[in-house]
Formats: C-alpha cells, structure tokens, sequence
C-alpha cells in the first residue's frame, strides 16, 4: 500500500511563522553534524534540522524542514544528501526517493507540486538550538 503524494504549497513557511508559535528545544549544537540533518520529534509531527557550518549564517548555516517526504510520506528527510550548487543554492536531496529540493524555501526542483514546510532556526549563547514551530497536536 503506497501513501498518495501531498502535492501543492508546503503547509508552513519560515516567513508566515506566527508569532505565538513557541520557540522549541531540539538540541545542542554537538548533537548536530556537520553538513548533515538530525530528525527532531514534536508532537506527533517531526521536522529535520541541518546543521550547515560552511554557510554564513545568514545564508542558512541552520535550517529546518518537514521530516516528511512529501511524495510517499516517508519520515527520512532528515538523512537526505546535502548539496551547495557553484550558485550557492543549497540543495537536499530525498534519501529514499530522489526528489531534489531548495533547502533554504522548501521549494521542489524536481517535481514542483512536491514542496517542503520550513521553519525557523536560532542558536543561543549556550549552543542550545531552537526551531519555532506551530503548536504540537
């Protein structure tokens, strides 16, 4: 049995983010690797936290996307492949399914209707790593 796609515009948006959404505890930088995700639980919802340390840090030197792949409902996003285009765009790479995505908005490369939530990502002075995000169901 295979999940339907979700196709269409992704359901968040690191801009549209509200400001009662609360600011969430996912770790502390040393549990993040270089250049790579780590699958952060909230709720019944999960969402993948890249930690990017060659990007300056207002080019995305932290990110954060759904978990979910939006083609088959996997929860693996946070194990997909990391690339930076000579351009500079920051790609990720479905683990499972291939589909190519910009890590920065969320947008679909290879297959447009198929889109990514983002979130926004702050890092205190006590390298705790928060994302804000909208309220666990």
């Amino acid at each position: 049995y295979d999940l339907p796609d979700i196709e269409g515009a992704a359901l968040y948006s690191k801009e549209a983010a509200l400001e009662s959404w609360p600011w969430v505890l996912a770790g502390q930088v040393e549990d993040f690797p270089d250049d790579g995700g780590v699958a952060v639980k909230h709720g019944k919802q999960e969402v993948a936290v890249f930690h990017l340390p060659g990007q300056a840090e207002e080019d995305g030197r932290w990110l954060c996307v759904q978990n979910l792949c939006p083609h088959k409902q996997v929860r693996a996003i946070s194990r997909g492949l990391v690339g930076v285009k000579p351009e500079g765009l920051i790609t990720l790479a479905d683990p499972v399914y291939k589909s190519i995505y910009d890590l920065r908005t969320g947008s679909g490369m290879s297959h447009a209707n198929l889109n990514l939530s983002t979130f926004q990502v702050k890092v205190d002075e006590q390298g705790q790593v928060f994302v804000k995000l909208p309220p666990a169901d």
